[in-house]
Parts: C-alpha cells; structure tokens; sequence
C-alpha cells in the first residue's frame, strides 16, 4: 500500500516538476533567445535582410517608435488583430537586434482618450471602424535624439507583405538625417502634371515617392545648362531632344567621374503625343556613342520566351495572347553577379530597345540584363495599332540576345571634338576626356505605375503594391553608383509573387498546341474567302449557282472547322485537367501524407515503447 502510496506521490511530483520545468524553459527562452528564430518557409519571406540587421546594428543614437493602436479594430475586424500582432513582434525583434539603441513602445489609443488626440495631432490616420462607430488608429510614430519626426500614418494590410521594407525604411531615416541629391531631368510627367482637356491634376508617378523616401530629388529643367555641383549623381529618364547647352553640360559631368544612369526609349507607350520628340537627338546619341554605346532609335525587342500575355480583341472575341514587345525579365536574364540585383527577382519592360556596344570609344561594355536567344528587333510602327496574334505568326527569332541595361566604364572621350562651346555655362576648364561611371537602360516606361506595381488608396492615402522591382532595381542602382549601401537588398522582399512554375509550364505547353491549330483554321478559313470570292465575281446580277463539287467542298470544310474548333475546345479542357490534377496531388500532400507521415512515427514509437515494456516484463519473469 506504501509502495502504491509512493509511487503515486512520486508520480504527482514528477507532473508538479515537468509543468514547473516547462514555465521555466519558456521564461528562459522568451528572455534569452528572443533574437533567435527560424524561418521554415522555401523563400525565407520571414527572415530579416542582411540589410535590416545592419541598419539596427549600425544604430549610433536611440531611436524611438510607438506603436499606435485601438483595439476596437482588431476586435471587429480580427485579420487586423493578427497583422497588429505580428507588427508589434517584428518591433520588439528589431528592439533585440539593436543593442538597446531601439526602443518600442505601445500606445493604447482608445476612442476619447488623450491617446487617441495625440495620435491625431501628429498625423496618424484614423481609419472608420465597421457601423460608423467612429475611428480606430494603427499607426507608427519615430523619433530620434533629435525629436525629427517620421510616421506611417496606417498600417495597412494592403501592405502587409512589405513590413519589413516599411519599418527599416523608417528606422533608416530616422538614423540618417542628410539624403544624397538625386538632378533629375524627364520629358515624361513624373511629377504629374494638369490634364489640358479637363484640367484635373494627373498624380506623380508612383516611382517618384519611392525615390524621395531615399534621396533629395531635384528637377532640372530639360533645357539645363548646368548641374547641381551638390548632386552625386544624374537621371535622365527619357530626356529627348536636348540643346547644345544640356548635352554640354552632361557631358562634362559624366567626364568629371560623376555618375549617370540613363533611361532611353525608343518607343514611348507613355506619352505617344510626344513619341517623335523622346527618341532623342544627334547630341544625345553623340554623348551615348562617345561613353560606348548605341540604341537603334526606330526597332525594340521581341522575345518569345520572355514575352508577357495581354487580352486582344481578335476578330471580336477575347483571346489571351503573348505580346512579344512587353518582356517579364526573370533573374536569368540578368548579371547575378552585379549588386543592384540583390534581392529582385523579376523586372517588367514595356517596348524596350537594344544596348549594343561602340568599340571605337574605348570604353568596357558590361551587360546587366539581356533576351533569350529566341529573339529578334520589331519596327516601331508595328506598334502603333498592334495586332500580338499576327505579330507572333510572322515572329522569327534569330538566335542572338539582346542587352536590355548595361554599365560603361572607363576612360572616354568628350563629344564635343571641337572643345568648349561659346555660350556653355558650365563653370571651369573643358575636360577633353576622363573616366565615366554610366548605367544605360533601354526602356524609360517600365518606370511607369501600370507597368511594375497596383497603385490605390486605402483610407484616402496611397498604397502602392509592386508587381516586380522596377522601382527597387532604379534605388538600388543609385545607391550603388552614388555610393551608401545600407539598404541595398532590403527593396525588393516585398514582391510576394510566388508563381506555380509547373502550371505555367503546363499553360505554355497548351498554348503553343492551341496558337499551332488555330493558325491551320485561320489559314482554312482565308481560303475557303477567297473561294467564295472568286464564285461571287463570277455570278451575274448577285445570283450564284454551286457545282456539287463546290458545294461539297464548302460542306467538307465547315466539317473540318467543326473539327479543328472542338479540338481547339479539347485542348484547354486537357490543360484545365492537368492543372486540376496538379492541385489535386498538392492538396494530397498538404492534407494527407503530412499528417500520415506523422501518424506512422508516432506508431512507431508506441510499438517500440510497447516492445521495450514487454522485453523488460519478460526479463522479470525470467528473474
């Protein structure tokens, strides 16, 4: 009775001490390994940067954000009760992650509070709760030893995906008051500009807040006769026709070493009132040809493999077709080596040119981006009423790749031969030649809003959520040519688009069966026209008689059409299943073999527990 007494007692303690030992491992853990987690997603999307870590590591004054929040929304609206959640948990990472210089507050920012004015008083955005029961705040607040001032007025969950970007972004700026100047000339309306025929104000480009968030932008006018001496680098995106004076002017700047970046087009989808006046003039192609280059003015890339699909209107119905000129350019395509691609995975092009290299100039050519080889030049005027299903039948890919971004470096030689001119304005002696720094793009519209990012508004503020990293891709080359990279490989985490490679595969499979049919059917019917053009030339008064063996042709072609129409039917019916049997097996795998797999270990454990106890029963029995 003792011993059953005993054992008991011991067993109660055992519980006493596990449930005591399990709190204390928890404490311990919450406290001493707060800033170690494990991240067992394929792309790692809850990692922080190496970027990130730096910023915080690199922290030299307090930085302090507060954390603004009325619980009554997560209460009537739970998804934002997760994402407040996982925002403050990222916050009080960060906290860990910066040696104390980082502190986190939360703010209970309640209706009728002084809370909830100061939240208004500082620029926080209060957002409508559910039912007209007034406004809820869930907004940050930053300041540094120098009480400046950096918000997110609202944490929205259109953003959700680019809380990481948000938060360092703030953190950054908060640590690093100064920004590099950014002379920026365009003849295309970045900053937004007044509709002539309504008169409302057309808003900036997306692209330009973007940039403003890291560097002091300052337009110049596209007839500029000097530059900033205080600007570390140039952008011309698009600058067009220019004058003696302007391409002076970037001349000796690009001579000087300052860096350059440049976005040609030779084909503006933009501002197609404007299309003759962007392609540039005789100086500006002298200044590309002297630091190395060359863009044919009049033809753009084509590239099958590349090639981004478009709804078009053939012949009445919605057809999805690939548009051979706007390129969806993956990570193959690009210069892994080079940084400025540190963390993009795919930049979108909308009728982008071809960089070739001028050997006279004596310059290095170094390509950053270029086609497949199943590519070729397309004519600008095919453009202008496109027609992407006969543009692909007439297609022919030439085997060569073309360079879509390029950089130039080097010992150059001015454009201007002849030397300074009369009425230059730029100040000091005529450089005749010096070492150039210069990124040439071939496309100015993929800086474009349509073309790399959802731009909305979300309680009366702007949400931008980016399809690819253009804008990424132009901050991390200024910040790599003007030199800072604190935060080059933190821009791009936020394209959250994780594509179902096996189903576009799957996709492209069918398609290319379906266009090859459907060509056979276009060319059956444009016989069968002319067929019966030939008949109707021939009648008298409008008034046609048939041969029965031409009424048995016609017959036998609508016959076929029929025929090759289903089969057209049977192709996308095979590629839905195939893409339903795909799903299928996923579901499977998440649904059922996990957890099978889980099931066979812990009967496996159970039997070998079991076979363990029943050997030592056995030897007992024995003794």
């Amino acid at each position: 009775m003792l011993q059953g007494a005993s054992k008991s007692t011991l067993g109660i303690a055992a519980l006493v001490f596990a449930a005591i030992a399990l709190v204390g491992v928890n404490l311990w853990a919450g406290q001493g390994l707060s800033r170690y987690r494990a991240d067992m997603t394929a792309g790692g999307i809850y990692t922080l940067s190496d970027a990130t870590r730096s910023v915080l590591s690199g922290l030299d004054e307090p930085v302090t954000i507060r954390l603004f929040y009325t619980p009554e929304l997560g209460t009537q609206v739970p998804t934002y009760a997760r994402h407040h959640d996982r925002v403050l948990s990222m916050l009080r990472h960060y906290a860990d992650l910066s040696a104390g210089k980082l502190r986190v507050s939360l703010v209970n920012a309640e209706r009728f509070t002084d809370e909830e004015d100061e939240a208004s008083a500082i620029g926080l955005q209060g957002a409508p709760l559910p039912g007209g029961n007034g406004s809820a705040f869930f907004g940050l607040a930053g300041t540094n030893s120098t009480d400046e001032l950096e918000i997110i007025p609202f944490l929205a969950l259109e953003r959700q995906n680019f809380l990481e970007l948000d938060l360092t972004r703030m953190v950054f700026k908060l640590a690093n008051a100064g920004k590099k100047k950014v002379a920026l000339m365009s003849r295309l309306p970045i900053a937004g500009n007044v509709n002539p025929q309504t008169g409302q104000q057309i808003p900036a480009w997306a692209v330009l807040g973007q940039l403003r968030d890291f560097f002091d932008i300052e337009f110049l006018s596209p007839t500029f006769d000097a530059v900033p001496d205080d600007a570390e680098l140039l952008l011309l995106v698009a600058p067009g026709e220019i004058n003696e004076k302007t391409a002076y002017a970037i001349d000796q700047y690009a001579l000087a070493g300052k860096p350059v970046i440049v976005f040609a087009d030779p084909y503006s989808e933009v501002l197609p009132s404007a299309r003759d006046n962007l392609q540039g003039s005789p100086l500006f192609t002298a200044l590309l040809a002297a630091w190395g280059m060359q863009l044919e003015a009049d033809k753009v890339v084509g590239d099958i493999d590349n090639s981004r699909q478009v709804q078009f209107n053939n012949q009445g119905q919605p057809a999805i077709v690939n548009y051979l000129p706007w390129l969806a350019m993956a990570e193959t395509s690009f210069e892994r080596t080079d940084g400025i691609f540190n963390q993009i995975s795919s930049l979108l092009f909308a009728s982008a040119g071809a960089l070739t290299p001028v050997k006279e100039a004596g310059t290095s050519f170094q390509p950053l981006i270029a086609s497949s080889p199943r590519s070729a030049m397309i004519e600008v005027k095919k453009l202008r009423n496109p027609n992407p299903i006969q543009m692909l039948q007439t297609f022919l890919p030439d085997g060569q790749q073309r360079v879509l971004a390029a950089r130039l470096r080097g010992e150059a030689k001015s454009s201007f031969k002849d030397g300074r001119p009369a009425d230059a304005a730029v100040e000091g002696s005529h450089l005749a030649s010096g070492p150039v720094n210069v990124l040439a793009v071939s496309d100015a519209d993929m800086l474009f809003d349509s073309f790399w990012a959802e731009v909305g508004q979300s309680n009366g503020r702007q949400v931008v959520i980016p399809r690819a990293g253009n804008a990424n891709f132009l901050i991390n080359a200024i910040q790599d040519m003007a030199g800072g990279q604190a935060l080059a490989g933190l821009r791009g985490r936020g394209v959250e688009q994780r594509p179902f490679t096996r189903v576009a595969q799957l996709r492209a499979d069918a398609n290319a069966r379906f266009r090859q049919q459907e060509q056979l059917l276009n060319k059956r019917l444009e016989e069968t026209q002319k067929k019966l053009t030939d008949l109707l030339s021939r009648s008298k008064d409008g008034e046609v008689t048939l041969s029965e063996a031409d009424q048995k042709g016609i017959e036998d072609f609508r016959t076929e059409m029929f025929t090759v129409r289903k089969s057209l039917r049977e192709v996308q019916r095979n590629l839905r299943a195939d893409i339903d049997a795909l799903g299928t097996r996923v579901k499977v795998a998440n649904i059922a073999i996990v957890p099978l797999f889980i099931a066979v270990i812990g009967f496996f454990l159970l039997w070998r527990r079991r076979a363990r106890a029943n050997a030592s029963k056995t030897r007992g029995v024995q003794q």
